[in-house]
């Protein structure tokens, strides 16, 4: 392969640091929230775990979006995938859950930069159709990697719950392709992609940001929710909940492939309608679900939806963007994709103590369908 391809791949396998930034150590929450029983609200903080580094990227993406944009983007690239490492790896011998909960907010810090990066970068690099094929290529890197990162920490956590923790040092190893092929576009080029005066389209970027925020709190029931119903239904198993969200996460990628496709015929707005149908459909099923075969139904349809989401959103922006605020832009979007995911438990929580996992699932299938409309 040429440079051009190396550089591709590089900033793809980056990408897909992102999507086991949470769910990696999802599949052990139930026995986390065990081992902390007697810390106050346990359960509740243990969902927390897997959420926290949200928050930090809300707070951190608008600004490394305009660090890059200032300063360049690939030295910031480096030095968030060695924060990656370090964070991600802490719960491995953090013996009190706050102090976990601290490891997992520096862990948003380092998500935060290298989301927001390597969507500015691939905005960067590509125009056009190839564009459109490499957001939908790192769709399905980033669930690829997902189904590799989730599946091991499922089997690490049948060991024990801290060992999930230590796959967040693959960052380190995957460091070594981005130093080597990522560089710097040159600020005359960015500047140049615009007019000298291009205005800013507000509307169409609060709207972007708006339903990526919306369909985001829908989404992460899965893999926040998933093993708790699980429990419930009398599957207490780490690999078989981590089964359920890897097959919801190699599904996005099935769903990315579509993306393509669904954009000659239809508009973001339509796209995204698409994708909540879909996440409604796959949220009834597991309603209803009483053994672990329904489940997997549910989550694969919803997991299908979701993969639609992601490209349609950066695509979105980064068409809005001029290229000289392109970095401050997509790192709002990428905050408004993890204000979300924060959300999420938060803002099911009240339907999950009134009804059940089961019975929430059942309101929330109902609430996309009506949005979807």
């Amino acid at each position: 392969m040429n440079h051009d391809s190396w550089r591709t791949v590089a900033l793809l396998l980056a990408s897909s640091l992102t999507v086991m930034s949470s769910a990696t150590i999802a599949a052990g929450m139930p026995r986390m929230a065990e081992v902390f029983r007697d810390t106050p609200n346990a359960e509740f903080l243990t969902k927390l775990v897997l959420t926290a580094p949200a928050l930090l990227i809300v707070v951190c993406a608008p600004l490394a979006g305009a660090f890059i944009d200032r300063f360049g983007r690939v030295r910031f690239l480096y030095a968030c995938m060695v924060l990656y490492g370090f964070a991600g790896a802490s719960g491995f011998v953090l013996d009190d859950l706050h102090a976990i909960l601290v490891g997992r907010a520096l862990l948003g810090v380092a998500v935060a930069g290298i989301m927001t990066t390597a969507s500015t970068l691939a905005g960067d690099y590509f125009s056009g159709e190839r564009r459109m094929r490499f957001m939908a290529t790192q769709t399905i890197y980033m669930s690829l990697g997902g189904v590799v990162f989730i599946g091991a920490g499922g089997l690490l956590a049948e060991l024990s719950w801290r060992l999930p923790f230590l796959v967040y040092l693959a960052s380190w190893v995957l460091l070594v392709p981005a130093v080597k092929y990522l560089d710097d576009p040159p600020h005359h080029a960015r500047r140049a992609a615009d007019g000298p005066d291009e205005p800013v389209p507000y509307a169409g970027l609060v709207l972007a940001y708006t339903l990526t925020f919306f369909m985001l709190v829908m989404f992460y029931m899965t893999p926040v929710q998933i093993p708790f119903l699980l429990r419930d239904i009398g599957i207490p198993s780490s690999l078989l909940a981590a089964g359920a969200i890897v097959l919801s996460t190699l599904m996005g990628a099935a769903g990315a492939l579509t993306l393509q496709r669904l954009r000659r015929h239809a508009g973001h707005v339509t796209v995204y309608a698409i994708a909540m149908l879909l996440i409604a459909l796959g949220y009834g099923v597991i309603a209803w679900a009483s053994g672990y075969p329904a489940v997997l139904l549910g989550a694969a349809v919803s997991g299908f939806g979701a993969g639609i989401i992601f490209p349609n959103s950066s695509l979105w922006v980064i068409a809005l963007a001029p290229a000289r605020l392109r970095g401050r832009l997509l790192g709002l979007m990428t905050a408004a994709l993890y204000l979300g995911q924060f959300a999420s438990p938060i803002l099911m929580q009240p339907a999950v103590s009134s009804y059940g996992l089961s019975g929430a699932f059942g309101l929330f299938a109902a609430i996309a369908a009506g949005v979807s409309v």
